[in-house]
């Protein structure tokens, strides 16, 4: 072990007693102590499901970037492991930043990307870097990295914005798909290699993501070749966040993606960035994000409480009538606990829904609009604090709004200016389904069996999560199902 690596764990372990706990999720991973960024090194190997993550040990806002570590069974309990990286060598010096990985030749594959300082300005050279892990603890770093380093770019390549490398096997061998800014956009280069050692620029993959892209993604699902990256300077006022999360549907040819949809969010929320899928042993594509958004400060650490980072759930991607739908992995349904199930109930004016009150709560809602004009939420609710979940039927809307709740995600604590995301949903037979989890300081909505999803945190000053309902009209929950979630 690296002495900097032995410093970082050290850290770890010296500040995680101390960490408030008062907004720390409760079924979703948040960071032990320090920050947390990209999910990094999704995947399976010798029977764990494993997720490594970007982590700055040493505060509560982004720095050198090291890899956190958590591993699971049955994606339902968590081990956290050491510290699995840190930037100790001269090729990541700056950081070792974000990756992929896969089970080949009883290894864990991982390739990320390390930063170096090689220039006289300052400017850090970004190079893709190999390591391995063969007990699902300890990570070597190979001798020979970086293995895709700069001098492998195409003229108009920028070697200080190459980042984020996609591993897959294939045929003959492996590849890696890397997000660069290349003639000023965002695009992605795809790199073959025989032995994970020595690689071959083979042309660009994709392009026209905005200004840069990052954390590309790539799989088969349904028949179908779904693409997946994070684009900086988008200008797409069509797509929800400013640095939005999107994906395309399309089939690769002779080593090209080719679209045939149009670039959309993943996630219609408010939080949501870098996320990473992995194939799980029983075939499902499963996809886990971070559940942040650039440009929020973090009220953790206004506050003083020791972290800042929490993931979205574990989620199951499907693909239908040419969209990418998402559903919260199975396992969740084993934490259920205390059951409420009623039906027919008719919301005009606000209505408390008792059992659905508490920190850590699966809600789903089947709704019945056809005398309703509208149909709202009310989660995390204090007396008037709140985050609202709002169904407009006349414009075919689902819109969450936490500007009334709790702590600002401004700079200095100042008015939020960006408090609501909207998603445009179909609403057959005008009804509307909701499947809503609430845990301490993240919401996560599930629209219509997957169709949409919105991720919003939420640090409500109050502790009572209570909930209420309210139409303008009259709405009926003609289902209602509440769990409490352990």
């Amino acid at each position: 072990m690296s002495e900097r690596l032995n410093q970082a764990q050290k850290k770890l372990a010296s500040w995680q007693p101390s960490v408030n706990a008062r907004y720390k999720p409760r079924y979703h991973l948040s960071v032990p102590a320090g920050w947390l960024n990209d999910p990094n090194g999704f995947g399976f190997f010798q029977g764990k499901c494993h997720l490594f993550y970007q982590y700055h040990p040493y505060d509560t806002v982004w720095g050198p970037m090291h890899w956190g570590h958590w591993s699971s069974e049955d994606m339902i309990s968590w081990k956290q492991e050491p510290v699995a990286m840190a930037p100790d060598c001269t090729f990541d010096e700056r950081g070792c930043f974000s990756g992929t990985a896969i089970e080949d030749g009883g290894r864990y594959c991982i390739m990320y990307t390390g930063v170096c300082e090689e220039t006289p300005g300052g400017k850090t050279f970004q190079q893709q870097c190999l390591a391995y892990c063969e007990d699902g603890v300890h990570v070597v770093k190979a001798k020979e990295n970086p293995v895709v380093g700069h001098e492998l770019l195409p003229n108009g390549a920028n070697p200080y914005e190459f980042r984020d490398p996609k591993l897959e096997k294939t045929d003959s061998g492996y590849r890696l798909i890397v997000a660069v800014q290349m003639d000023g956009e965002g695009k992605l280069l795809s790199f073959s290699s025989g032995d994970l050692i020595k690689w071959t620029y083979d042309g660009v993959y994709a392009d026209g993501f905005g200004e840069m892209s990052e954390c590309p993604d790539c799989f088969e699902l349904d028949g179908q070749r779904v693409l997946i990256v994070s684009v900086i300077g988008c200008g797409d006022e069509s797509l929800v966040l400013p640095q939005p999360v999107v994906y395309v549907i399309g089939r690769e040819e002779n080593g090209i993606f080719h679209a045939h949809t149009a670039m959309r969010d993943i996630d219609r929320g408010l939080d949501f960035y870098a996320p990473q899928t992995c194939l799980a042993p029983d075939g499902r594509r499963l996809l886990i994000g971070w559940a942040h958004a650039w440009g929020c400060e973090m009220p953790t650490h206004r506050l003083g409480h020791g972290w800042t980072g929490t993931m979205t759930l574990i989620r199951e991607c499907f693909v239908r009538n040419d969209s990418l739908y998402q559903l919260p992995a199975r396992e969740i349904e084993q934490r259920r606990g205390k059951a409420c199930i009623q039906g027919n109930l008719t919301i005009g004016g606000r209505t408390a829904l008792a059992q659905c009150a508490g920190a850590c709560r699966e809600m789903i809602l089947d709704v019945d609009m056809r005398a309703a004009d509208s149909f709202a939420v009310r989660l995390m609710e204090t007396g008037e604090e709140c985050v609202v979940l709002t169904c407009d039927k006349r414009k075919g809307t689902l819109t969450i709004d936490r500007g009334a709740s709790g702590h600002s995600f401004a700079k200095d604590g100042e008015r939020d200016t960006r408090t609501c995301a909207t998603a445009d949903v179909s609403l057959p037979g005008d009804r509307l389904s909701l499947r809503i989890f609430v845990d301490v300081s993240i919401i996560e909505v599930y629209v219509n069996g997957g169709e949409k999803v919105l991720t919003c945190q939420a640090f409500p000053k109050g502790g009572a999560y209570g909930v209420s309902a309210a139409a303008e009209g009259e709405a009926v929950i003609t289902r209602l199902e509440s769990y409490e979630l352990v």
